[in-house]
C-alpha cells in the first residue's frame, strides 16, 4: 500500500511539473498558425505523461529502460512512417508558407505539392509523445530544468519566426510557468515526496505570482511596443531607408530597365492610406510605360491627349468615392480605372500619369465599378495602334513561338470586346502558368538575351515585372495595344480606412479594349501569399463565385499615421525598388507585440537569471582550478564564511588552521590538503541546499554560491 502510494504521488507530481508546459507547448503551435486540436492530443498526453512516470525514475534500472522506451517510440513511428512523413510534410508546408510572407529565402523550401492544415494531427501528437518523454526523462532521471525548456520550445520556438505569428495567451503563459516551477524547485527534487510536493507548491505560487505581476504591469489592452518602426525614422530622419531604395512608383521614374531587377525587400512600410465606399480589388494606377526596345520600359512621348485620352468616362455620373491619403508627398496621383471625377489637384501627363501639381498629401475621386464600353476618340485610338503595338523583332518572333505553343497564334481577334477581353485573360492565365515560379529575389537574366523570351520559356523564377513585361509583349504581338503599368494594388473596404504599405506595390498590364485601358493580371495565384488580391488559378480555370481568402488577420488598431505636427516630415520611407512586387494588406499589418514582450519576460529574464548563476560558478570554479595551491585554499575560505552566515554550519578547526597557514605560512598546501577544504566547503554547500526555501532560492539565484 505504501509503495502504491508512493507511486502515485511521484505520477501526480509528474502531471504537475509536465502536463501544462507540455499542453501549453503544443497548444501555443495550434493558437499561432490556427491548426486543427483534438480530444486524442489531451488523450495521448496524459496518457504518455503517465507511462512515462511509471516507468522512469527507478535508478537501478534507468540506464536499461530510458533506451528501452526510446526504441519502443521509434518502433511505432517507423511502422506508420509514411502517414507520419506525410503529416509533418503539411505541417512544414503550412509554417514555411507563412514565414514566406517575411522571409522569401522560405519559398524555396515550401512544398510544391499542396497542404492542408486539416492533416497535420498525426505530427502534432508525435510532437506531443517527443516532448512529454524529454520531460519526464529530465524530471525522473536529469532532474534539470534546461532539458525541458529546450523541449518545450519545439513547439514554441516556431511561433515566434514573424511576430505576427503569436500563440494565445493562456497555452504560452502555461508553457512559461512549467519552466518557472521547474527552475524554482529543481534542487530539492532529488529528495521525498514530501519536500518535493512542499518545494514544488511553493514554486508553482511564485511562478503564478511573477507572472500575474507582469500581467498586470503589461495588459495586453492597454499596452503598446517602447518604440515603433515609424517612431525610428521620425526621430534618425528619412535618409536611413533611401539609400538603397531605388526606382519606385513613389518617384515616378521615366523608364525602367530589366537587365537588372533588383531583390524585393519584405518589411512593410506605410506609403497610402486608402477608403472607398464599396467593397473592391483596386489597382491604383501610378505610371504607364509604352515604349519598349525589349531590355527597357519608358514612358510615352509628349503628346497632347490628357484627361480624354485616359479617363473617357469623366462626367458621367458620380459613382463610386474613393479618397487616398499619402504618408509622404508623392509626384504622382494614384487613381484608380474609369474615373468619373479626377482629384483637382491633378494634372495628366502624355495619357501616363498624373502629375500632383499641388503637392497634396490628401485627394479623393469617383469612378465606375464594371462601365459598358464605349466608342473610343478616334484620334486618339489610331495614336493607340501606332505606338503602342511596337516590338522588337527578336521579341516579337519569341512572342509569336509561344504563343504558337499555347495554339493561341492563329487566334482570329475578336471583334467585340467582350470576347477580345475574355481573350486578354486567357492569356494573362496562360503567362501566370508560364512555369517559373514567383520570387520576391529571382536570379537575373542572362546576357544576351530576350528578356521576355528568357522568361516565358528558361527563367525559373520571377515577380511581377517580369509577367507584366511578358504579358504586355504577348498581347502586342497578338495585335492588342497594351502598356506596363506600376503602381499599388488595395483590396478596399467599404467605408473602411485601409492601410497600403510598400509590399502592395505592384506591376500590371494595361490593354485597349472597348474604347478603355483595362488593367489585365498576368502575375501567378502563388503570389497570394503576398497580396491576397491575385486569383490562384489561372484564367480559364478560375470560378465565376467569389471566395473567401486563405488568410486573414484582424486590423491592427495602432496603424501609424502621417506626422500630425509636421506633414512635411514623413514617419516612415520606403524601401521597395522598381514600384513592383506583390504585398498582402492583411499579412503585412504591424502585429500587436505584447505577447513577444510578455514572452521575453517571463522567459527570458529567469533564464538570464539561471545563465548567470551557471556563469558565475563555472567561472569560480575556473578561477579555484587554476590558482596556486595557497590561493585555492583562500578562495575556498572565502566561500566558507559566505556558507556559514547563511546556515552551512560552523566552520571546522581544520578550515580554520589550513586558511591560515595558507595565508601566512610561506609553506606551500599539499594536494591532500587543498582537497580536505573543497570537501569541507561542498559539506557547507549541502547544509545550505537543505534550508528554508526562500534563503535556498536566494543563496542559488542572487548570491549564486551553491
Amino acid at each position: 500500500m505504501k509503495k502504491q502510494r508512493a507511486v502515485l504521488s511521484r505520477t501526480i507530481l509528474d502531471w504537475i511539473l509536465v502536463m501544462p508546459g507540455l499542453l501549453g507547448s503544443v497548444f501555443c503551435l495550434i493558437t499561432a498558425f490556427d491548426l486543427p486540436a483534438s480530444r486524442e492530443l489531451l488523450w495521448i498526453a496524459l496518457g504518455s505523461v503517465t507511462l512515462f512516470s511509471l516507468v522512469l525514475g527507478h535508478e537501478k534500472q534507468d540506464r536499461l529502460v530510458a533506451p528501452l522506451l526510446l526504441v519502443g517510440l521509434i518502433i511505432p513511428a517507423y511502422l506508420f512512417r509514411s502517414e507520419l512523413l506525410e503529416s509533418f510534410r503539411n505541417l512544414w508546408g503550412v509554417l514555411s508558407s507563412t514565414y514566406a510572407k517575411g522571409y522569401d529565402f522560405f519559398r524555396d523550401y515550401v512544398p510544391r505539392e499542396a497542404t492542408t492544415p486539416e492533416t497535420v494531427g498525426t505530427a502534432l501528437l508525435a510532437l506531443t509523445v517527443l516532448e512529454a518523454y524529454i520531460c519526464c526523462l529530465s524530471v525522473r532521471i536529469w532532474k534539470r530544468t534546461t532539458p525541458v525548456a529546450l523541449a518545450l520550445m519545439i513547439c514554441i520556438a516556431p511561433c515566434f519566426v514573424l511576430i505576427d505569428t503569436p500563440p494565445d495567451e493562456l497555452p504560452l503563459l502555461a508553457a512559461v510557468f512549467t519552466v518557472l516551477t521547474q527552475a524554482f524547485s529543481q534542487s530539492v527534487r532529488r529528495r521525498g515526496a514530501g519536500d518535493q510536493f512542499k518545494s514544488v507548491g511553493l514554486s508553482a505560487l511564485l511562478a503564478a505570482a511573477i507572472l500575474g505581476s507582469l500581467l498586470m504591469i503589461f495588459p495586453r489592452e492597454t499596452y503598446t511596443p517602447p518604440f515603433t518602426l515609424d517612431g525610428l525614422v521620425e526621430k534618425f530622419g528619412p535618409s536611413h531607408y533611401n539609400e538603397d531604395r531605388g526606382p519606385g512608383p513613389w518617384e515616378n521614374p521615366a523608364s525602367l530597365d530589366l537587365s537588372g531587377l533588383p531583390a524585393l525587400p519584405n518589411r512593410p512600410i506605410p506609403m497610402l492610406y486608402v477608403t472607398s465606399s464599396v467593397d473592391a480589388d483596386l489597382y491604383l494606377r501610378g505610371s504607364s510605360y509604352s515604349d519598349f526596345n525589349g531590355i527597357t520600359w519608358s514612358q510615352n512621348t509628349e503628346n497632347d491627349w490628357g484627361q480624354v485620352a485616359l479617363f473617357p468616362y469623366l462626367g458621367w455620373r458620380n459613382g463610386e468615392s474613393l479618397s487616398v491619403e499619402t504618408v509622404d508627398t508623392e509626384t504622382v496621383l494614384y487613381t484608380t480605372y474609369q474615373l468619373t471625377q479626377m482629384p483637382g489637384s491633378g494634372e495628366v501627363v502624355s495619357d501616363s500619369y498624373v502629375r500632383n501639381n499641388q503637392k497634396s498629401t490628401r485627394y479623393s475621386m469617383h469612378f465606375l465599378v464594371d462601365p459598358d464600353p464605349i466608342t473610343p476618340n478616334k484620334l486618339y485610338n489610331d495614336w493607340v495602334y501606332e505606338n503602342c503595338l511596337n516590338l522588337p523583332t527578336k521579341t516579337r518572333e519569341g512572342m509569336l513561338a509561344w504563343l504558337a505553343e499555347q495554339k493561341i497564334y492563329d487566334y482570329r481577334l475578336p471583334t467585340d470586346p467582350a470576347e477580345l477581353e475574355k481573350l486578354a485573360n486567357d492569356i494573362a492565365g496562360k503567362v501566370a502558368a508560364c512555369g517559373a515560379a514567383y520570387s520576391r529575389n529571382p536570379a537575373k537574366m542572362p546576357e544576351g538575351e530576350d528578356f521576355c523570351t528568357w522568361f516565358l520559356n528558361d527563367a525559373e523564377e520571377g515577380y511581377c515585372v517580369h509577367y507584366a513585361s511578358s504579358c504586355a509583349a504577348l498581347y502586342r504581338a497578338l495585335g492588342i495595344p497594351a502598356r506596363y503599368v506600376s503602381g499599388y494594388i488595395c483590396e478596399a473596404k467599404a467605408g473602411e480606412e485601409v492601410r497600403v504599405t510598400n509590399l502592395h506595390a505592384h506591376a500590371w498590364v494595361e490593354a485597349w479594349i472597348g474604347g478603355r485601358w483595362l488593367a489585365f493580371e498576368p502575375t501567378p495565384g502563388e503570389a497570394t501569399e503576398f497580396t491576397g488580391l491575385i486569383p490562384e488559378t489561372p484564367y480559364e480555370s478560375r470560378p465565376t463565385e467569389e471566395t473567401e481568402p486563405e488568410y486573414t488577420r484582424p486590423n491592427d488598431p495602432r496603424k501609424p499615421r502621417p506626422s500630425e505636427t509636421n506633414p512635411d516630415v514623413p514617419t516612415s520611407s520606403p524601401d521597395n525598388p522598381n514600384g513592383s512586387g506583390n504585398g498582402n494588406s492583411e499579412s503585412s499589418e504591424p502585429a500587436d507585440l505584447t505577447l513577444l514582450w510578455i514572452f521575453l519576460g517571463v522567459v527570458g529574464v529567469p533564464l538570464l537569471i539561471i545563465g548567470r548563476r551557471r556563469l558565475k560558478l563555472r567561472l569560480w570554479d575556473k578561477r579555484v582550478t587554476a590558482a596556486q595551491p595557497n590561493d585555492k585554499a583562500r578562495l575556498l575560505y572565502r566561500r566558507m564564511l559566505r556558507l556559514k552566515k547563511h546556515g552551512g554550519g560552523k566552520l571546522p578547526e581544520q578550515a580554520v588552521t589550513l586558511a591560515k597557514k595558507a595565508r601566512f605560512s610561506q609553506h606551500t598546501l599539499d594536494d591532500d590538503e587543498v582537497a580536505s577544504m573543497r570537501l569541507i566547503c561542498d559539506e557547507m554547500s549541502s547544509r545550505v541546499s537543505i534550508s528554508g526555501f526562500w534563503n535556498r532560492i536566494y543563496c542559488k539565484f542572487v548570491l549564486g554560491i551553491i
